[in-house]
């Protein structure tokens, strides 16, 4: 049978067109990300999903994040989930596991920030500029490192107004300065991830937590906390990094990396600390209209706790220093007289 011209070139045009689709499709590469932020939370919807379609957009299609079903693994243990390949893309904190990340701590000493807008893209630049030669993050890439609202203080037993107020009150701590400072304080730290606090909160095994104000109605916990106190400069930051497979991030195109990195570090952070912000906000409004507003902590009782957690500075310039860092203090320092300069 003969086939006409027309029809020949028919299909060597569909031909073609399929084998430039089927390699299109063999130059994409998908990035499996381990999300466990819960459905609703600000940093997800407002900051992540958004910046997942966006990742998609500026490489042209070259790179595809698709979200695990579920968390691959343990929350504290996201960091070696991405290092050891189980996932590719992680939020991790490293506060989670101590001993580990002993020189992001700078970025979690009290007193530091109570400004998310202002420290979360600054703590991308610090760490850069001031971090990263130390190579704690070996095996995983940070594409963007930051903080979200400073960690308050809610419980549901009584109002705090002074430092012997915190006297043996079993509160969660999400990291290592945290918990230092609540033993500081004569409370009981309880070390948990902030996905269980809902489970201990509920059942009476802990009486309170430390938590951006933020998370408080995302993880379903104002009706079990009525007391939330404000500590001005707060007690702690918590420090978390968006992290890639290293192995994964190379193999990436040169284009297609730089166009990532474009919209991650300090511009991802930034995005982190506005939406933490408004946030706040509306969860203090949803606190007030539910009848319980939050009680900013008393200026006498904060310069007595002020004086009170001291030691954990000093001690953290101590692991600094056996870590390689020469002038622990100038590094702090430098932190807060970057912090000042930005506000």
């Amino acid at each position: 049978m003969r086939i006409s011209i027309p029809k020949i070139t028919t299909i060597i045009a569909f031909a073609g067109a399929f084998a430039a689709s089927t390699a299109a499709l063999a130059q994409t590469t998908v990035i499996k990300y381990s999300n466990w932020l819960p459905p609703g939370q600000a940093m997800r919807m407002e900051v992540v999903e958004p910046w997942i379609a966006e990742v998609e957009k500026v490489t042209e299609g070259r790179v595809k994040i698709e979200t695990a079903p579920k968390v691959v693994g343990s929350v504290p243990a996201q960091f070696d989930v991405a290092r050891d390949g189980q996932a590719d893309l992680v939020i991790f904190i490293p506060g989670y596991t101590s001993n580990r990340f002993d020189l992001l701590e700078v970025l979690q000493m009290p007193f530091v920030s109570d400004n998310p807008e202002v420290f979360a893209p600054l703590a991308d630049r610090f760490y850069r500029q001031h971090l990263a030669s130390y190579g704690e993050f070996k095996g995983v890439h940070p594409l963007s490192v930051y903080v979200v609202s400073p960690g308050q203080v809610f419980n549901s037993k009584r109002p705090l107004r002074s430092v012997v107020d915190f006297k043996g009150l079993k509160i969660r701590s999400p990291q290592a300065s945290a918990t230092q400072a609540l033993t500081l304080l004569g409370a009981v730290p309880i070390s948990k991830p902030v996905s269980e606090t809902y489970e201990l909160l509920s059942s009476g095994v802990i009486d309170g937590t430390f938590m951006p104000p933020e998370s408080i109605p995302a993880f379903k916990l104002t009706e079990l906390v009525p007391y939330a106190t404000i500590v001005p400069g707060a007690i702690y930051n918590t420090v978390l990094v968006l992290g890639i497979n290293e192995g994964k991030w190379n193999s990436l195109r040169a284009e297609d990396r730089e166009a990532i990195t474009r919209i991650s570090g300090d511009v991802f952070a930034g995005n982190i600390g506005r939406a933490y912000a408004k946030g706040d906000k509306a969860a203090f409004e949803l606190m007030r209209n539910a009848g319980k507003p939050a009680e900013v902590f008393p200026a006498p009782a904060l310069a007595e706790l002020k004086k009170v957690l001291l030691p954990i500075e000093r001690d953290w310039i101590e692991k600094a220093k056996k870590k390689g860092v020469a002038d622990p203090q100038k590094l702090l320092d430098q932190l807060r007289a970057d912090i000042a300069a930005a506000k």
